[in-house]
């Protein structure tokens, strides 16, 4: 595996951790949202990984050597965000709510504010991790480059 696949899958990491905190730093902020532009609850926000293929000229000729099997190609990943079902809602008893119901009830979004927390001390923590590898792999780089200069 070459520094710049390092770079990729990290920078990949980085992003996708991003994205996971935005989408539950938008849940937290909409977690008592009753009515969007649609005229229903707010719609909580999931992000899911899943595994890509980076490719580069390294894998490409380990794999064509033999130096590699099928399923140890470099792979990253890449995130998807996936709203709630729009029925997932929570019903609470607030009669004098202008969004309540004819029995007093209002549709909230299924947000958990302990869980959207856990999230984004989650996705905080892998970001640092995958900056740690950014980082350390550009030290690498550095040093490498130095050795000549004796």
């Amino acid at each position: 595996m070459s520094l710049f696949t390092i770079f990729k899958i990290s920078s990949q990491g980085m992003q996708s951790q991003r994205e996971r905190l935005e989408a539950a730093s938008a849940n937290l902020a909409n977690a008592n949202t009753t009515r969007t532009s649609s005229g229903k609850p707010y719609q909580r926000r999931d992000v899911v990984f899943s595994t890509q293929e980076v490719s580069d000229k390294w894998n490409e000729n380990a794999a064509e050597s033999g130096l590699l099997l099928d399923d140890q190609a470099s792979v990253g990943v890449r995130s998807e965000i996936q709203l709630a079902d729009e029925n997932q809602f929570v019903m609470q008893y607030q009669p004098g709510h202008p969004d309540a119901d004819a029995n007093g009830y209002v549709k909230l979004p299924d947000v958990d504010p302990l869980e959207e927390t856990v999230n984004m001390m989650s996705a905080a923590r892998s970001f640092e991790a995958n900056a740690t590898v950014f980082n350390t792999a550009k030290e690498l780089a550095r040093i490498s480059l130095n050795l000549g200069d004796g």
